[in-house]
């Protein structure tokens, strides 16, 4: 039975994977550089953090991280605060908190974007707080953010369900004992 339930933000609550190439591809064009695509693909598997220190070695910039992450974030605000909330969440949102299951955000983003876009969209209400792979020291390739966060929510991997749009992430989730589904397939949850 569900008791609890974690959701990724990005691509699965809220429709932002566009959002970060067009911030990135801004921001290389700043600095008077071409983006390269190939470079942004590898980017995609790594933490907020990991990527702002591969943009940094790819483009071979002089800036420190912290002003490329503080350049970078002042670009991708603006976009956070007015993303939509992805097609047929807000249903199973609705149900489970109806249901009363404890519910909390697992993202590989900057944890500050993820709490401003639950705030423009009205998802905060929902969820009891967002946890960052950054806080846990590791990206989504392990399930140690999803195992926090159930933690956190008070309860155990079974008694947890996994909401991802990456489906590596979902079976990463699995293997450590969630029950996971990809967000495309939230409409054969069943919630008691």
């Amino acid at each position: 039975m569900i008791k609890c339930a974690v959701f990724d933000a990005d691509g699965t609550l809220i429709d932002s994977l566009g959002l970060w190439r067009e911030t990135d591809e801004e921001y290389i064009s700043s600095k008077g550089l071409v983006f390269d695509e190939g470079s942004y693909k590898d980017i995609n598997k790594l933490t907020y953090g990991e990527s702002i220190s591969f943009v940094k070695k790819v483009y071979g910039l002089t800036d420190s991280e912290e002003k490329i992450s503080a350049d970078i974030l002042a670009i991708v605000r603006k976009k956070y605060a007015n993303v939509k909330v992805n097609d047929g969440i807000t249903g199973l949102l609705d149900k489970l908190y109806e249901k009363g299951v404890r519910m909390a955000v697992a993202t590989a983003n900057d944890k500050e974007l993820i709490e401003l876009a639950l705030d423009g969209t009205g998802l905060k209400k929902y969820f009891s707080f967002v946890i960052s792979c950054d806080e846990v020291g590791e990206g989504k390739n392990s399930a140690l953010v999803f195992i926090r966060a159930a933690e956190l929510l008070g309860f155990g991997p079974c008694e947890t369900l996994v909401v991802e749009d990456d489906q590596s992430y979902v079976e990463t989730a699995k293997d450590a004992g969630f029950y996971a589904v990809h967000v495309n397939d939230i409409g054969g949850i069943v919630i008691e």
